[in-house]
């Protein structure tokens, strides 16, 4: 490791000069990591014109939602079954307000639609299926919306 002072032959470096080299090196390799991220980050994002599927899972005392479940076969299973129709899929967990109330949402889930027709055609074939997986996760009422963007901004 270099330091930035002169070290006397057998001297060690310090405690906080070992963990300030390391965030540096940290620093650098995260922001190396962005860099080449970012296309890919950018590619996965929304555009104007293009549809998602939001759904909603209502919170309530005796709600149960099954986030392991959910990510490690349930999204999987849309996936494969919605094929290159989907672009994106995120699955989101309610946080409780600033002061303290429970969210109105246990779950939410956004699906980025690639190709419309071919997610119609998919939902045509398998939502009947997708929906009796349900009760495997949750216990919640299940709302869907299919949505258009009509803008964006970031900062």
């Amino acid at each position: 490791m270099k330091t930035n002072h002169t070290e006397a032959p057998g001297q060690k470096a310090t405690r906080r000069e070992v963990l300030a080299a390391a965030g540096k090196a940290a620093a650098l390799g995260a922001t190396a990591g962005v860099a080449v991220a970012a296309p890919a980050i950018a590619a996965a994002q929304g555009t104007v014109g293009q549809e998602c599927m939001t759904i909603t899972y209502r919170w309530a005392e005796d709600v149960r939602f099954d986030f392991g479940y959910y990510e490690s076969t349930h999204m999987p299973l849309i996936m494969r079954l919605y094929g290159n129709s989907i672009s994106r899929f995120e699955l989101r967990r309610g946080q409780p307000g600033a002061d303290g109330a429970p969210p109105p949402y246990v779950a939410t889930i956004t699906i980025w639609i690639a190709d419309p027709a071919a997610f119609d055609a998919a939902a045509a074939e398998h939502q009947a299926g997708l929906r009796a997986d349900v009760p495997k996760f949750t216990n919640a009422e299940l709302i869907a919306q299919r949505d258009r963007i009509v803008a964006i901004a970031a900062s």
